[in-house]
């Protein structure tokens, strides 16, 4: 199925309601917590945040563990946001956001001892084996990734499966055991994995949150509703993510894992 929009499209899309949502992959912010209690993370850690967003993660990384974190996305919104988040925090000396693409970062070879990604895999145009094995270059031997991406159960139906391949924010499908053998396929050495249900009633609350999603319809939604007045080609795309968040209450899951990059 035709993308209605392009992925970078979308989530400058999305990045309308950032600095009210918290993290909007699958699992939310408690997801977050848990991959990063599964790693060391210390103040003398590099840590490289993929597809960063609006820099909740990074933010809260450097706040919380005190490490040197850089954040990399395409969306120069979402950036915006994240860089407001970091100076409101006052955390520039420790965070910083720059603009790039997971196919070639601007990072030599083993600069950092940890890099995370969040849906980063799922939505990748291409083959996620491209993207996994330049996240690994740019981690040094010894280094580890961790990762939580959205999981699909294998007895979802065709036109469950029809509905992710329209929408423009995912490209890849994964179980946790495809998930492991990607990893193995690139040389890591998974030292664990965590595949998770989301329960169908938290979808939703997952995503945004109670109180984020009555300050969205109170402040966001103008913002958004102008923009779906404007591009038919929005509305679409808007139209099956609603569509993919419903039904997804039954399919979908999650899976954390932490890898180590051999010596």
């Amino acid at each position: 199925m035709e993308k209605p929009v392009s992925t970078v499209d979308w989530y400058d899309f999305v990045a309308v309601a950032a600095d009210l949502a918290p993290e909007v992959h699958v699992g939310g912010f408690a997801a977050t917590r848990d991959l990063l209690a599964m790693v060391a993370i210390g103040p003398d850690s590099r840590v490289l945040d993929v597809g960063c967003g609006a820099g909740h993660t990074a933010c809260w990384i450097a706040r919380e563990y005190r490490a040197h974190v850089v954040g990399i996305d395409l969306s120069e919104a979402m950036l915006a946001h994240a860089r407001q988040r970091a100076h409101k925090e006052g955390l520039q000396e420790r965070v910083e956001f720059k603009r790039g693409d997971i196919r070639q970062m601007p990072f030599a070879d083993g600069t950092f001892d940890l890099a995370v990604f969040q849906s980063v895999l799922t939505p990748f145009a291409g083959a996620p084996a491209e993207a996994l094995r330049e996240i690994v270059r740019v981690v040094r031997p010894g280094g580890h990734i961790a990762a939580n991406e959205g999981t699909l159960d294998e007895a979802a139906p065709p036109e469950f499966r029809a509905l992710l391949n329209g929408h423009p924010a995912l490209y890849n499908v994964f179980t946790p055991q495809s998930l492991r053998a990607l990893f193995e396929e690139v040389g890591l050495q998974v030292t664990a994995l965590r595949a998770l249900a989301v329960p169908g009633s938290e979808v939703v609350e997952h995503r945004l949150g109670c109180r984020p999603l009555l300050l969205f319809l109170l402040r966001g939604y103008p913002n958004v509703a102008a923009k779906l007045l404007r591009n038919p080609a929005l509305r679409r795309a808007h139209h099956l993510d609603e569509q993919v968040t419903k039904l997804g209450r039954a399919y979908m899951g999650y899976a954390l894992v932490v890898a180590r990059k051999p010596v």
